[in-house]
């Protein structure tokens, strides 16, 4: 059985592709899919394309509806370092690393 990242590992990880590939890369309002979801493979946080077989498995952050880029970069700072991210990769992996 593997083990998944640690939070700091996640983050770290995760913190990187997002200042690779910008905020809104990973933001999409409810009902719709980001250009990229972030998703682990072999213990790394990648960046699955929308083109990517398992992109609507990978997670991302949830913003309303309109809002602006900035705000945008501001959620998910926020998404990241309160853990919320973390917890949704957790809580969609839960089986992979705990069956």
């Amino acid at each position: 059985m593997s083990q998944p990242p640690s939070r700091n590992e996640f983050d770290a990880q995760a913190a990187e592709l997002i200042n690779e590939l910008g905020a809104t890369a990973f933001c999409a309002p409810p009902g719709q899919m980001p250009d990229y979801t972030l998703f682990v493979d072999d213990n790394q946080v990648i960046a699955e394309p929308r083109s990517g077989p398992r992109h609507p498995y990978g997670i991302h952050c949830e913003v309303r509806e309109g809002v602006t880029q900035s705000q945008m970069g501001e959620a998910l700072q926020t998404w990241l370092e309160s853990g919320e991210a973390y917890e949704a990769f957790i809580s969609t992996n839960v089986c992979r690393f705990n069956c």
